[in-house]
């Protein structure tokens, strides 16, 4: 018989469970309620019917009723476990990947080069073992430093390699820096290659992939409108806040991740831009994670 050329995935251990769970203890969750539930206005508004969903509409912060009643505040989250890393290609707002239900299927785009390029590696190195969830892979709207390549961010790292060429990906330097992740995705070192430390200390990625789900299609260009006013507001000029493509969940929407220097990278749903004011407060400013709208950690605060 044929040896399948299919790469091993690594099963989710025991002791990564339990890796999960200790992380967990770790973060520091706000110990003070938060104002709103999940998906509460803050104004309630009356509606002209009655949603299953219980949905309510805010005479402040409108949207349509349409997609309000879709969203489900009421199911648990689902918590993925945490990745080690979080790679996002900065692509703009005119890339192909928005014009598709999965930004994979763009070819000679960032995220189906990188999954073509680690099926061929991983086949060539057949005792690595691979799981889906360790590295976080996305596009997002923040307008790279070439049009034609995008910029690549790697957090928790907060690190920026600019024009990446998905069309030559295992000619380029970052090259080096993805075989290193695939390796050893918890590395404490990259690969001494041209890059940048960003100069913000916060990023936020709203899911606004409306190709994939109306939900946050609709409602994720409102949060992200949100986010930039309150940044102007408190003054936080090293807070950056962006649409990205989809990370799971849509029913949950608005899905949001925050990465923090010194926080990691953690996920929020059902938020809507009632929210926004208290998640830039307490998250932000005080730096403490809202339990009752969190989603799960997507990276670590440290490596």
């Amino acid at each position: 018989m044929l040896r399948s050329a299919v790469p091993r995935i690594r099963r989710l251990p025991i002791q990564r469970i339990l890796a999960v769970r200790q992380s967990h203890s770790a973060i520091p969750f706000d110990t003070e309620p938060f104002p709103l539930e999940r998906f509460e206005p803050c104004c309630p508004g009356e509606a002209n019917r009655t949603f299953e969903n219980g949905y309510v509409p805010c005479k402040n912060h409108p949207l349509p009723n349409v997609i309000g009643g879709k969203v489900d505040f009421a199911d648990p989250f689902p918590q993925r476990p945490p990745s080690a890393r979080h790679i996002v290609a900065c692509i703009g707002h005119g890339a192909p990947e928005w014009n598709r239900a999965k930004v994979e299927a763009v070819k000679g785009g960032y995220v189906q080069s990188t999954e073509l390029a680690k099926n061929d590696f991983l086949k060539q190195n057949r005792n690595v073992e691979s799981s889906p969830f360790d590295l976080l892979t996305t596009v997002c709207e923040r307008p790279p430093e070439s049009k034609a390549k995008p910029d690549i961010i790697v957090f928790p790292d907060f690190k920026r390699y600019p024009a990446v060429d998905p069309t030559a990906l295992t000619q380029s330097p970052f090259y080096s820096v993805l075989e290193s992740l695939w390796k050893e995705p918890k590395s404490t070192t990259l690969p001494d290659i041209p890059c940048e430390e960003l100069d913000v200390d916060t990023i936020v990625l709203v899911c606004t992939h409306t190709m994939r789900d109306k939900r946050c299609g609709i409602l994720g260009p409102l949060l992200v409108d949100e986010f930039r006013r309150v940044f102007e507001e408190r003054g936080l000029k090293k807070a950056e806040v962006w649409g990205t493509s989809h990370f799971g969940g849509h029913k949950f929407a608005g899905n949001v991740i925050i990465h923090q220097k010194g926080l990691g990278g953690q996920m929020y749903g059902n938020l809507r831009q009632c929210h926004v004011e208290s998640v830039v407060d307490r998250h932000i400013i005080n730096r403490k994670v809202i339990r009752s709208l969190w989603r799960g950690s997507v990276t670590p605060a440290t490596l």
